[in-house]
C-alpha cells in the first residue's frame, strides 16, 4: 500500500476525541481541524466532541476512514486497532507509550498490536508516536499545542525521527529559521511501517528534496542499505544514528525499545560509502538538511571567503584550512584578473586577497559587484559571504542580491551573519529565499564541507563529472 494516504487522507477518525482542553484527544482534534480533511470523533462517553457527532466505536462511523489516530492509553489500543482493521482503516496511529519500551507486559501489547493487523491491508505508524505533520495540506496528528510548539511552514525537507522530542526539537527549529519542512513523521516503536518504508516512499516525493534523520536502531539494516544505495544519487540524506556508546544503547532500549545496531564503526562505514551525511546533533541535522536541500552540492573544496571584516574572514581561513580544528578545505587561489575586478569595485584600501575584505565601508552595491566577479572565477568552487549588517552602508538589499547570484550565478552561496536579534531577523529572510544561513562560522562551514563530501561522493558515483 502506498503512503500517500497516509499523508493526504480524505478522512481522519481521532479515538478518543475529547472536549477537555489539555487531553491528548482535544489537542489532536483541535490541531487536524485546520485541515480540510473530514474528522470523525470517536468517544463512547459523549454525543458530541467539538461541536461534531461522536460515534461509540469505529465500527459506528457511517463509512470507512482513511486514517485512525488512537489516542487512548495502550491497554485500550489493541482492541481499537483490530476494529479498525475490520472496518478497513488504512493507517492507524496509536499515540500512547506504555509498549514495548517498558518491558514486561508492554511486550506483549505490541504484539496484540501487530497481531490486530496480521492478514489485512492496515498498517500501523507507531505505536509510542506523535504521528505525523503534512504543512501543504495541514494534516497535523501531533498532540503538542500549537501555542507552545509553532509548526514549520511548508518547504522541502522531510524529518523522520525514531524520538518524538528530537522531532519536536528539529521543526521547532526550522520554524524558528524559516524553514519549511515538507513532511515530519515520528516513527516511535515501529511495530509495523518503519524507516525504509518512508525512505522508499520519499524517493518519489517531489515536494521532498533532502530527509533527515534521527535513528536509535535499524529495522532492516540490508533492506535499509539498498534504500540508501536508491535514495542518495537523488536526494541527500541525513542522518543522527543515536545509541554510539553502551550507554547510549541502553538509553534507546528503554526508550522505545530499540535493538542494539551493529557497532558504531560500521555504521560509520555504511554512511560514508552510500553518501549519508552523518551529524550529532539536532543543530547539526537541521544545518546540513537545509544546505542540501537548497544547493545538493557543491563541486570541489575552493572556498572564497566575502567578508567586511578582518577577524572572521582570518577565522573562517584557518577554519577552512586547517585539519585539526577545521574541515580541511580549501581558501580559493583567486586570479589577477578577479583581484583587479574587486578592488575597481570596492574601496582602495579594501583587501582583495582571499579572504575578500569589503572592510566596514562596504556597501551593497559592492557585495553585488564582488558576487558577480566571482561566478567567472574557475578557481572557486563555492562563496561563503560574511554579512555584517552593522556597517552603516549594508542594508536588507543585500538579501535580494544574494538571492539573485544564487539564482542566476553558477557558484553556490552559503551566508553567515553574526550579531544580535537585527542579524537573526535578517538571516531568516535569506532563509525564506532558500539560501542557508548561519549565525556561526563553523556551522557555515561545517555545511560547505559536506556539501563538498556529497560532490565527491556523487563524483564517485558518477552521477556528476
Amino acid at each position: 500500500m502506498s503512503l500517500s494516504l497516509l499523508f493526504n487522507p480524505s478522512s481522519i477518525a481521532v479515538v478518543g476525541a475529547s472536549d477537555h482542553p489539555g487531553k491528548v484527544g482535544n489537542v489532536i482534534l483541535e490541531n487536524l481541524r485546520a485541515s480540510s480533511t473530514k474528522l470523525f470523533a470517536v468517544n463512547p462517553y459523549d454525543d458530541y466532541v467539538g461541536g461534531m457527532v461522536s460515534y461509540p466505536t469505529v465500527m459506528d462511523i457511517p463509512e470507512t476512514p482513511d486514517l485512525a489516530v488512537i489516542a487512548i492509553p495502550a491497554k485500550y489500543a489493541v482492541e481499537v486497532a483490530a476494529e479498525c482493521a475490520e472496518k478497513g482503516v488504512s493507517f492507524i496511529i496509536p499515540v500512547a507509550s506504555g509498549f514495548s519500551e517498558i518491558g514486561g507486559e508492554g511486550v506483549e501489547l505490541q504484539k496484540q498490536l501487530s497481531i490486530a493487523i496480521e492478514g489485512t491491508k492496515t498498517r500501523i505508524l507507531g505505536p509510542n508516536t506523535l504521528g505525523i505533520l503534512v504543512p501543504r495540506n495541514q494534516i497535523d496528528t501531533f498532540f503538542t499545542p500549537t501555542d507552545k510548539s509553532p509548526r514549520p511552514h511548508d518547504g522541502s525537507i522531510a524529518v523522520i525521527s525514531q524520538s518524538g522530542s528530537v522531532l519536536t526539537g528539529v521543526f521547532e527549529m526550522a520554524e524558528n529559521e524559516g524553514v519549511g519542512v515538507s513532511v515530519c513523521v515520528g516513527l516511535g516503536n515501529k511495530v509495523d511501517l518503519n524507516e525504509n518504508d518512508f525512505l522508499e516512499y520519499l524517493l518519489g516525493d517531489e515536494s521532498t528534496k533532502c530527509i533527515a534523520l534521527y535513528l536509535e536502531s535499524f529495522e532492516d539494516g540490508k533492506k535499509f542499505i539498498d534504500l540508501a544505495r536508491k535514495v542518495t544519487p537523488v536526494k541527500p540524506v541525513v542522518a543522527i544514528k543515536a545509541g554510539r556508546t553502551e550507554r547510549g544503547i541502553r538509553a534507546a532500549q528503554s526508550h522505545t525499545g530499540a535493538l542494539a545496531s551493529s557497532s558504531d564503526v560500521l555504521v560509520d562505514g555504511i554512511f560514508r560509502q552510500f553518501g549519508i551525511s552523518r551529524a550529532y546533533d539536532v543543530t547539526e541535522l537541521l544545518d546540513m538538511a537545509k544546505g542540501m536541500a537548497w544547493l545538493d552540492h557543491i563541486k570541489g573544496p575552493r572556498i572564497a571567503v566575502v567578508s567586511s571584516t578582518g577577524g572572521f574572514g582570518i577565522i573562517a581561513a584557518d577554519y577552512i584550512e586547517s585539519s585539526v580544528r577545521g574541515v580541511n578545505m580549501k581558501m580559493a587561489e583567486l586570479s589577477d584578473e578577479t583581484k583587479k575586478r574587486i578592488i575597481d569595485s570596492s574601496v582602495y584600501f579594501a583587501t582583495a586577497d582571499n579572504p575578500i575584505d569589503l572592510t566596514g565601508a562596504v556597501t551593497d552595491s559592492m557585495y553585488d559587484a564582488v558576487l558577480a566577479t566571482l561566478q567567472e572565477d574557475d578557481g572557486v568552487d563555492a562563496i561563503l559571504l560574511l554579512v555584517q549588517l552593522q556597517a552603516p552602508g549594508t542594508t536588507e538589499s543585500v538579501v535580494g542580491i544574494a538571492q539573485r547570484w544564487s539564482r542566476e550565478g553558477i557558484k553556490p552561496i552559503v551566508v553567515c551573519s553574526i550579531g544580535g536579534s537585527y542579524s537573526w531577523e535578517v538571516l531568516k529572510r535569506f532563509e525564506e529565499r532558500c539560501i542557508p544561513a548561519y549565525n556561526s562560522l563553523k556551522r557555515a562551514i561545517w555545511v560547505l564541507r559536506g556539501l563538498c563530501d556529497r560532490g565527491i561522493y556523487l563524483r564517485r558515483i558518477r552521477v556528476i563529472k
